[in-house]
């Protein structure tokens, strides 16, 4: 009975994370194909999915229903909850969804189609798509932004599905499977994102997807989540080497030619736009085609791969203790000294950031999981010496990424984001050691442990908090919107912006992002009180300026956030209202 329990439970496992990636690819190609003919809009889109409902349930497929929830599930329950009921009661409010990964979205709504659009922030257009089309879908179909959120949610419950369906993959028993869960489930850095607009957490879905169809030798699914993860987020690109090399050393040939032709088939649109747009199918290595925010490292090699590792590594070891983060930024100093590297090195760190102490943040940006790093680096020196061939495989594997990752892009103390991916695919290793360990009573204490250390990123979210003055049972969801952006105190000013718009009665209006690219909270407010309202950028000068439309009509109403002081904007869109630090240039209101 127990044998028929796991292995239908493994069944179930599989047949979700397949649903899940037949559903990224769902979206990806509904998308395209609706695009050219400008139909992105909620009719096509509910025809386009009941066709592809109808065509999936006609092939035969069908999803196992559990007869009881796996152990797994119950245990990681008590925390998944929270972080839905915040992805549910906040609006997306990080600073990245204000200034391109909301824009986007409402620029292609109102469009009807993805086609690039003139934009002084390239971000907009030029960085991999996948995560905010799942996010235009529930944009379009609902009319608004309220189920924004959920996308990072249904990833995040996603990956502690498959990684505890990665363990079972790997031989562990049930008990092992479950504790890779709640290992998965209680990464402070994936609670704290799981309720938010980031797409840091679909890449790291889909990674684990890759792993799990990897390990099961379902050469076509591995395909396609390797496919859908390049389709997400850039820094696909260096965490699937060490997968590929295993798939080119384990698969058949034609899996192979099946992971090159979803490569293809799914990135081949964004790549043809943006070859378009600058020459280079991943588009300009900065987000302004300046060079100024370039995020590779400008030499890279073994001293800016050393430098990155060692402040990386650094910035996940933050604690509660300033004792202790001033003793690991003295660490990571006296490293970089005895390597006679530079921590502030220009060439590897983002301009204007500097290396500083860690510290122990509740914010999604640069929240650390430093007990599971702990965790899993106990668990490879565990591998190593007892000469698990498998396991140390798997740990060198989660290296290699690290590396590429710090080989390749500069520091900055805002990546611990995009660590999360191979903290996800690491909780089975994890597990392994805990089952290693051969004390049922020593995995309970450790889950029982890190259940606990969550409940800071459970509760006390920074910008979605669950509890505490500002708490999402407490505030109004307008002023959510502003909770990544309190250091700019300019939330009234927006909201002053908004009324004199409405007020004005346009119904057009250019948004001059050359100062400030936080434009998402304008576009929410403004499409409340007028739904009709349209918006273009205004002052393009970049690459993108190509995508204009000379014959459109000219807006009637200009905003320009952070452009007081800046004489040519007077000079180009006439007499401003000044609010605050912003301007606007509008008609007198009607009578």
């Amino acid at each position: 009975m127990a044998v028929c329990t796991v292995g239908y439970t493994q069944v179930l496992r599989a047949s979700l994370l397949r649903t899940a990636v037949l559903l990224g690819t769902a979206t990806l190609a509904i998308t395209e194909i609706l695009s050219p003919l400008h139909l992105l809009a909620r009719g096509p889109l509910l025809a386009a999915w009941a066709l592809a409902i109808t065509c999936w349930v006609w092939r035969g497929a069908r999803l196992p229903l559990p007869h009881r929830a796996p152990l797994e599930w119950l245990l990681a329950a008590l925390v998944a909850i929270p972080v839905l009921l915040a992805a549910l009661l906040s609006p997306p409010n990080s600073a990245d969804a204000m200034a391109y990964h909301l824009p986007r979205i409402v620029y292609w709504a109102q469009a009807q189609s993805v086609a690039f659009f003139p934009t002084p922030y390239l971000n907009q257009i030029m960085l991999q798509p996948l995560a905010e089309y799942c996010m235009l879908h529930t944009y379009v179909l609902s009319g608004g932004d309220r189920w924004i959120n959920c996308i990072a949610f249904a990833a995040y419950a996603g990956s502690v599905l498959g990684a505890s369906a990665i363990a079972g993959a790997m031989g562990l028993g049930t008990r092992a499977q479950a504790w890779a869960a709640v290992l998965c489930a209680t990464l402070p850095n994936a609670i704290l994102q799981g309720s938010g607009a980031k797409n840091d957490f679909l890449l790291g879905f889909w990674l684990v997807c890759a792993v799990c169809f990897a390990l099961r030798r379902e050469g076509p699914y591995l395909a396609l989540s390797i496919g859908l993860a390049l389709a997400t987020k850039a820094t696909a690109y260096l965490f699937l080497p060490p997968l590929l090399v295993y798939a080119a050393s384990a698969l058949p040939r034609r899996h192979l030619l099946w992971i090159a032709t979803s490569v293809l088939a799914l990135n081949g649109p964004q790549y043809f736009r943006n070859w378009k747009l600058s020459g280079n199918p991943l588009g300009f290595d900065s987000a302004q085609a300046d060079g100024v925010y370039r995020w590779r490292n400008e030499s890279p090699g073994p001293r800016a791969l050393l430098s990155n590792a060692v402040r990386h590594t650094s910035e996940q070891l933050g604690g509660r203790s300033q004792q202790w983060n001033r003793a690991v930024y003295d660490a990571a100093l006296h490293l970089h000294h005895a390597f006679g590297l530079d921590p502030q090195d220009a060439a590897t760190t983002w301009p204007g950031a500097r290396f500083e102490p860690p510290v122990n943040a509740n914010h999604e940006a640069n929240a650390n999981n430093h007990w599971h790093l702990l965790l899993l680096l106990l668990a490879a020196i565990l591998a190593l010496a007892l000469r698990q061939r498998q396991w140390t495989f798997y740990a060198a594997a989660l290296l290699s990424a690290f590396l590429c990752f710090c080989f390749y892009l500069k520091w900055q103390p805002f990546l611990a984001r995009l660590e999360l991916p191979l903290f996800l695919v690491g909780t089975p290793l994890a597990a392994w050691a805990l089952e290693r360990a051969r004390r049922p009573w020593l995995g309970v204490a450790v889950c029982l442990f890190l259940v606990n250390s969550a409940r800071p990123a459970l509760f006390e979210n920074w910008t979605r908090p669950l509890k505490g003055p500002r708490s999402l049972f407490v505030t109004a969801r307008d002023d959510n919107y502003f909770s990544d952006m309190g250091q700019w105190h300019n939330q009234s000013s927006y909201e002053e912006a908004v009324a004199q718009t409405a007020q004005s009665g346009c119904l057009l209006i250019g948004v001059d992002i050359n100062h400030n690219q936080l434009e998402y909270p304008y576009h929410a407010l403004l499409r409340q009180r007028l739904p009709r309202v349209r918006f273009v950028h205004s002052s393009v000068s970049n690459a993108s300026a190509r995508y204009q439309d000379s014959s459109a009509p000219k807006p009637c109403a200009v905003f320009c956030p952070d452009c007081a002081g800046d004489l040519q904007k007077p000079a180009l869109y006439g007499e401003p209202t000044r609010i605050g630090s912003f301007l606007l240039f509008a008609a007198p209101p009607r009578r």
